[in-house]
């Protein structure tokens, strides 16, 4: 298991605040307007067919899955608190404790899987990869969403009356000195802040290295969007809003098991 057990943690220990924060779509507009419109779009045709969500958190998007008249919609998560929430308050779904890097489930046993921000969570990605292409019919689906490394790249800093994020090339026109600010190619393991005063464990990838882990588990790439805003957040958020439409937060991708 390489998820960190910080992140475990904080999961277990925010795990009602939490569920209540994406409940609410005016706190929770990277889900509301940003990320889910973007994955629902991609979703393929999955009526009458067996479905599951990897890290599905307290379930929402396995009960939206559901209502898509699935014959069935499995949930899995790692958090054994949000497990019991997702239990509670989506009753018609199948919920489980479960490591996405270990799926306890028999070969070819799903028409189509999902994951919604979660991936990132997790060290080796491949191990993952390769377990949902395992569980996967012949010509299925994998969709699965993460944070786009553009901005876990950036170096963070600053001053008395700003806060600065920065990739850049900065060169001396006298001395012809280079500094670098940021790094993309390399992998690396971030602090994320979540609350106040919390933090996770995420790790930044190249879309390159994914590229990679990806191919060597089998898929095919099929679709790869980094997404916009719906309009509706510039008038709850016009920061984010205006953030959004130049640099992205997250990034999709549609994977098929060929």
């Amino acid at each position: 298991m390489s998820t960190d057990k910080r992140t475990i943690d904080w999961y277990n220990d925010n795990a009602e605040g939490y569920t209540k924060h994406v409940q609410i779509t005016t706190e929770s507009i990277y889900h509301s307007y940003y990320e889910k419109p973007a994955m629902y779009s991609l979703l393929p045709d999955i009526k009458n067919k067996k479905v599951i969500s990897l890290g599905c958190g307290s379930g929402e998007d396995s009960e939206y899955l559901r209502s898509l008249e699935t014959s069935q919609s499995v949930g899995v998560d790692i958090s054994e608190k949000l497990i019991d929430i997702a239990k509670s308050n989506h009753p018609k779904c199948d919920f489980r404790v479960m490591d996405m890097e270990k799926i306890n489930f028999p070969d070819s046993s799903f028409d189509f899987a999902y994951s919604s921000l979660a991936i990132h969570y997790i060290e080796n990605w491949t191990n993952t990869f390769k377990e949902v292409y395992r569980i996967l019919k012949p010509n299925s689906y994998f969709l699965f969403s993460c944070g786009h490394p553009l901005r876990s790249s950036m170096t963070a800093s600053q001053n008395e009356t700003e806060k600065i994020r920065q990739l850049a090339i900065i060169k001396n026109k006298i001395t012809e000195e280079t500094t670098i600010v940021g790094n993309y190619l390399d992998r690396n393991k971030l602090d994320t802040k979540l609350g106040e005063k919390s933090f996770v464990t995420t790790y930044h990838k190249s879309i390159g290295e994914i590229v990679g882990e990806i191919k060597e588990a089998g898929f095919l790439i099929e679709d790869f969007v980094e997404p916009k805003p719906l309009p509706r957040m510039e008038s709850i958020s016009p920061n984010d809003f205006k953030r959004l439409n130049k640099i992205p937060e997250f990034m999709i991708f549609k994977l098929k098991k060929i």
